[in-house]
């Protein structure tokens, strides 16, 4: 019965630390890998908003252009690693398109090639404190993770903030920006993006939102269990079949014993 006692134990023990292992395996940084798919397609709708009390002050060219938009359309075209291509269509109500394409990689957040404006998409299932880029020059995390409804369904959805001082687009004055983004945590797209941008000299702030309308890539599950915590516990329930094995089997040899002294 000792015997048995300790070989539970050594197997206890090991299994402890096949699990931390596991566990800091899972908690390293990893590069992330696309939760999109080829053919998979994102609808947005985008519209700009601008105030302000300044006579200088006049509204910028691309607020204009977001107010005339229709919708914004985003496809998958290929999937390859890390990397992501996408072809946008960016529609007006009068009837004229913008089209582009680009390749971006999720590792870094950078783009690879082309000239599309399109840049929200992120790894899938990104936790709570995970890097959005890990290997990326940026240090942004996801800030928080909930529950939400686009497109009428159910999805987890994680959000991360940038807030800070910025060049403008000709670099003749700074701006202060604070942005919120949430995305899709299975899929990694952008399902709205609400960017507050603060100007002086002249004075207006203007107001940039994204919200996702309408896609072909949501499924009825909102998450997905990992595969490796899965592979963690199938092996751990093997090792304790192994050990139960044994200790019965140790066991039964003794009683048999027993019984021999005992005639």
């Amino acid at each position: 019965m000792h015997m048995v006692k300790k070989i539970a134990a050594i197997a206890l023990l090991f299994t402890l630390l096949y699990f931390m292992m596991a566990a800091t395996t899972l908690a390293q940084p990893q590069t992330v890998s696309p939760g999109v798919r080829k053919g998979d397609t994102f609808t947005y709708n985008v519209k700009g908003l601008w105030s302000s009390s300044d006579p200088n002050a006049t509204m910028a060219e691309d607020i204009r252009q977001m107010n005339m938009t229709e919708y914004f359309k985003v496809e998958v075209t290929d999937v390859s690693g890390s990397e992501v291509t996408l072809h946008t269509i960016w529609r007006f109500t009068n009837g004229t398109e913008i089209s582009g394409d680009t390749t971006r990689n999720l590792d870094t957040g950078m783009a690879v090639s082309g000239t599309s404006v399109f840049w929200a998409i992120y790894g899938r299932n990104l936790n709570v404190g995970d890097r959005i880029h890990p290997m990326g020059i940026d240090q942004l995390t996801v800030n928080a993770s909930q529950i939400k409804t686009y497109v009428n369904m159910q999805r987890e959805i994680n959000r991360f903030t940038v807030i800070g001082q910025f060049e403008s687009n000709d670099s003749s004055r700074t701006f202060s920006d604070n942005m919120i983004v949430q995305f899709d945590k299975e899929t990694g797209m952008l399902v709205e993006l609400y960017d507050v941008q603060i100007y002086t000299n002249p004075a207006y702030t203007q107001t940039i939102i994204w919200v996702l309308t309408d896609t072909n890539a949501f499924t009825a599950s909102t998450s997905e269990f990992p595969i490796e915590i899965l592979a963690v516990a199938v092996s751990i329930v093997a090792v304790a079949l192994v050990v139960a094995l044994i200790a019965f089997k140790k066991r039964t040899k003794k009683t048999r014993k027993r019984r021999s002294y005992q005639r």
